[in-house]
């Protein structure tokens, strides 16, 4: 733990006498994680308690979504929108999916309010939305009456980890089956606007105070944040295809994108730029790019057609694209917006299977495991293994910028509770434990 906080002490010191704009102008414009916020949170960041007064020195934090999308997390990410911007409408008429239920209780105070912590917390989704401010998701007791466990515990730093609280997660079971109510990720946009779904949909709009379920129409299979707005993949039944929907992050008016049409996963959001797997000749046979924000997109051919693609484009025109290809997974690049994909499958990097994860930090650097976890800083040219002790199986990897990144994996043996978080400052050459309570 000491190597830890000591690696937070420098980071914040480093930010404080260089200024956050300089430390963070990599960062994407502020995503949403989430797996990120802004324009979608991811990873996160460390800082320390010696350093609070940073909020005084008026840092300001790009967001990034978290998000990543992962196909056990989303997420990263992605995380996540600027809470300035309030993103594109994609339809003249009024929005069809609203509020339906309110299912915790409003409480006096503003701001977080603590609620307890549960013993043993495992994480099993994470979203931020600046070096300092992240939430991780963990399965705990329920607190609520007629609650079906397990349900739900959230927690949220300010500080980057040194310090935690509970806040109120939404009175629902924490699943991620087709299980009526259930939800089993997270997203945050900015400090009050969140998401926690997979395969419901519940929000906040008061930093987690009070959560509300939105009925969309369906099962929200992704979801994630970019430039003020929150896009979703909403299937029906068992479906693998669905639709790609929006909604403004402080509102509940959720409209389907139409120029998408049917979608299939993929999706990632970074600024004006939308990302999406196609659904409608076949899921998966086609990558939708859109530029301005999914009022129009362009088809290209997936590296993997047919087969599930995750896709990331730190800094577009490049885009990375992680896919199944059978019984094993490999990884892709592109330098023209996804029109032709190169193999980036270079030395050093053993098989992996399709339950492999994915996370790129930026247009040469990138990292994918399963047992193993491998790093390439060459666009995938070569790839080197990365020592982290105890881990038998990565379930999630995700970046907030170049050089900062979370990482969930397994310590002992593969069960929920045996979950822990895990985080970067050198762009995946090496990954600590972050102590929870």
């Amino acid at each position: 733990m000491s190597d830890y906080l000591d690696l937070v002490e420098a980071q914040l010191t480093e930010l404080t006498e260089k200024g956050a704009h300089q430390r963070l102008r990599a960062r994407r414009p502020g995503l949403g994680g989430g797996g990120a916020g802004g324009d979608g949170p991811r990873p996160p960041r460390r800082r320390t308690e010696a350093l609070a007064f940073l909020a005084a020195a008026a840092v300001v934090v790009a967001v990034v979504a978290i998000v990543l999308v992962n196909a056990h997390h989303s997420t990263p990410t992605h995380n996540n929108a600027s809470p300035a911007a309030s993103g594109p409408a994609h339809s003249t008429t009024t929005p069809i999916y609203t509020v339906t239920t309110t299912t915790s209780q409003p409480k006096p105070q503003t701001g977080p309010v603590s609620t307890p912590i549960p013993a043993h917390f495992a994480p099993a989704s994470f979203t931020a939305i600046s070096e300092l401010t992240w939430w991780v998701l963990s399965p705990a007791p329920c607190q609520f009456v007629g609650g079906q466990a397990p349900c739900g515990a959230i927690l949220r730093t300010t500080d980057g980890g040194r310090h935690f609280i509970g806040i109120a997660s939404p009175d629902a079971s924490f699943s991620s089956e087709s299980k009526a109510g259930a939800y089993s990720q997270i997203r945050f946009a900015d400090s009050e606007n969140g998401f926690a779904f997979g395969p419901s949909l519940y929000v906040t709009h008061n930093g987690g105070q009070t959560w509300h379920s939105v009925d969309v129409g369906g099962s929200v299979a992704d979801l994630a944040i970019s430039a003020g707005g929150a896009y979703a993949i909403v299937t029906a039944g068992n479906g693998t295809s669905g639709r790609l929907m929006h909604s403004p992050v402080g509102q509940d008016q959720w409209t389907p994108v139409p120029a998408a049409g049917e979608v299939s996963g993929g999706l990632w959001v970074l600024g004006h730029e939308v990302l999406v797997q196609s659904g409608s000749d076949g899921p998966g046979t086609n990558l939708l790019v859109s530029v301005d924000d999914g009022k129009t997109f362009v088809t290209h051919p997936v590296p993997s057609p047919g087969l599930p693609c995750q896709f990331q484009a730190q800094s577009p025109p490049v885009i990375w694209a992680h896919c199944v290809t059978g019984t094993e997974s490999a990884v892709w690049y592109s330098t023209d917006f996804g029109a032709d994909f190169a193999t980036a499958h270079g030395t050093g990097l053993a098989p992996l299977p399709n339950s492999a994860v994915f996370a790129a930090a930026s247009n040469t650097t990138a990292v994918v495991g399963y047992q193993q976890l491998y790093r390439t800083a060459d666009a995938g040219s070569t790839w080197a293994p990365v020592a982290v002790p105890g881990i038998v199986q990565w379930a999630y990897l995700g970046f907030t910028d170049a050089t900062h990144g979370v990482g969930l994996g397994y310590v002992g043996s593969v069960s929920a509770e045996n979950e822990r978080l895990y985080y970067t400052t050198d762009a995946g050459q090496s990954y600590h434990l972050v102590p929870l309570p």
